[in-house]
């Protein structure tokens, strides 16, 4: 393969991307639960369906695992590395999508030859040296002898991948078909319409600067909170009590789990190394440490996700020993960590949106904690948080309330203040259009007509519909969306009238429009047509899978807590 790999090497065209991290906790504790291949006890047992056909537990475990190293190749780190990835359902909604496709590469007879795998691995980013931009055999040799083992994963199961995401790359490009039929010619009229510009000049108004001229009227006050107490009611809040395993407790445990395999621990610090190149670390005045320096950060990294690892079992032995106890009360928690030796904590209310800061805990903690209650107050796995882990039991939940005007008073007069000083701003803005468009109508410039209502007028460069970002308004708080709206509304030497913004507002006036020229259009119409067509493509590829999605009515395991991806 490897031969056919540099005969192809002339056709990459993936611009090379910086390699991450790899997975420490592969290195020192392999995962099982993807499965090492198929076969076995059960692996011929209907677990799931397509079509109203079985899937066996064999090809559910074959596509589950071409799914998760999907997510890798895409991103750069294995997906139960983050909570979010686990919670959004990622890797689930995944495999019903490879699912689908697998099935149809087999009912459209799509086959892949070993040229066109050979060919993705030699273009694949992943495999690539930085400083040659060449497929690197070295590289490629420690992702299948190293990480996929550490994984639970086959060289095989690697390969497969390949295939089949050739497969599915060319399924795309057929199935997509209809969505490139984008002529030239519509193509350079989107290109004209967006790159043409216009020259404009603008005054801005800020409602920050009525904000001194509020007249606060306790009355006005009073029914603006009653208008608005859904803006101020506390949400409900809970408290949890926790058992904290400090990752800290556990680093000379993980000393000495890395010390059985030194010589696979060097070698993936060099991998991790090379990988992410000279420059990644960088001293306190920002100069790149030496290689020596870089690996022991490296090194101090694998040991902490080793020590993580430990306290996740400690926290697990824990929680199980704690399920077994009955009768089920929060109290057990208490009582279990006391005759353990553990010491528990209370955290402060906190909402499901906003749990306690100081904690650092992971982004879904919230919603974890508000799923216990007084009759299943405990979480059967532990939360995995940066620097500790914890289990968490039910301690209390405190219901919504509405605080009284007088509690919330200083937060209300501010939320008044900047409501009317935008009543204000508007008002002001409109009057000064009218002015404006009177002296202007008179036949004076825009210009002239700004010096007497002592405006001041910014002269923006030229911008299209595709402009981001102007460094003219960055410190103004205007909305280039809302101008743009307007300006291309406008015939050259006309103005607008006054247009909000959402902390202002504008009165814009045109000079010129700047139109493409037609050798812009000659030299941008390849790019444009490429992309409309790319485009087009996915769009018509997306709503077949879609459509394909609702015959198909996959069912795999867990379904009935994932929704598939539509």
């Amino acid at each position: 393969m490897f031969a056919s790999i540099r005969r192809h090497q002339k056709w990459l065209w993936v611009v090379i991307s910086t390699l991450t991290i790899i997975s420490f906790v592969a290195f020192f504790s392999p995962s099982t639960q993807s499965g090492g291949g198929s076969g076995g006890p059960g692996g011929d047992e209907t677990i799931g369906s397509i079509y109203g056909r079985g899937i066996t537990r064999d090809h559910y475990l074959e596509v589950a695992r071409e799914a998760e190293l999907n997510f890798f190749i895409n991103y750069r780190y294995w997906a139960d590395q983050d909570p979010r990835i686990r919670q959004m359902g990622l890797i689930e909604k995944e495999t019903h999508n490879r699912t689908l496709m697998i099935e149809k590469l087999s009912q459209f007879k799509v086959q892949t030859d070993s040229t066109a795998v050979a060919r993705w691995i030699a273009e694949a980013s992943l495999f690539q040296d930085q400083s040659t931009k060449t497929f690197n055999k070295d590289y490629f040799d420690r992702f299948v002898g190293q990480m996929l083992p550490g994984r639970g994963l086959t060289r095989r199961d690697f390969e497969r991948y390949v295939e089949h995401e050739v497969g599915i790359q060319h399924l795309i490009s057929v199935l997509g078909l209809t969505g490139r039929l984008v002529t030239p010619q519509e193509a350079e009229a989107t290109y004209r319409r967006e790159n043409e510009q216009v020259d404009t000049k603008v005054i801005l108004l800020s409602a920050a600067d009525y904000v001194e001229k509020v007249n606060i009227d306790p009355a006005a006050l009073a029914a603006f909170y009653t208008n608005r107490q859904a803006n101020y009611r506390i949400a409900e809040r809970a408290q949890v009590s926790m058992v904290k395993f400090d990752i800290t407790n556990f680093l000379a445990a993980a000393e000495i789990q890395m010390a059985k395999d030194t010589n696979r621990l060097n070698q993936m610090i060099n991998t991790v190394y090379e990988q992410r190149g000279a420059n990644f670390y960088k001293g306190p005045t920002g100069e790149p440490l030496s290689p020596d320096q870089a690996k022991e950060k490296i090194r101090e990294e694998a040991l902490r996700e080793t020590a993580q690892v430990e306290a996740q079992k400690k926290a697990n032995a824990f929680i199980e020993q704690l399920l077994n106890l009955t009768p089920v009360t929060p109290d057990n928690f208490d009582k279990l960590a006391a005759a353990s030796g553990l010491v528990t904590s209370m955290t402060v209310p906190f909402t499901q949106a906003a749990p306690p800061a100081e904690l650092n805990l992971p982004a879904d903690f919230g919603r974890q904690a508000f799923q216990l209650t007084q009759e299943e107050p405990f979480l059967d796995q532990p939360i995995v948080a940066e620097s500790a882990v914890y289990a968490i039991a039910y301690k209390s939940r405190i219901p919504s309330s509405l605080p009284p005007l007088e509690q919330v008073a200083d937060r209300v007069t501010i939320d008044y203040k900047k409501s009317q000083s935008t009543v204000l701003c508007n008002a002001a803005g409109a009057e000064l259009a009218r002015t404006l468009g009177s002296a202007v109508a008179q036949g004076k410039t825009f210009e002239a007509a700004a010096a007497e209502s002592k405006s001041e007028i910014i002269d923006l460069p030229p911008f299209s519909q595709k402009t981001q970002t102007l460094t003219e308004l960055r410190t103004r708080n205007s909305d280039l969306g809302a101008l743009k709206n307007v300006a291309f509304t406008l015939a050259p030497g006309k103005m607008s009238g006054y247009g909000s913004t959402s902390d202002g507002g504008f009165v814009i006036f045109l000079e010129k429009r700047v139109l493409v020229t037609d050798e812009q259009a000659k030299t941008g119409l390849p790019d444009q047509l490429r992309t409309m067509r790319q485009s087009r493509q996915n769009e018509a590829f997306t709503e077949w899978l879609r459509k394909e999605m609702e015959l198909a009515k996959i069912v795999l395991p867990g379904d009935q807590k994932v929704t598939p991806a539509k």
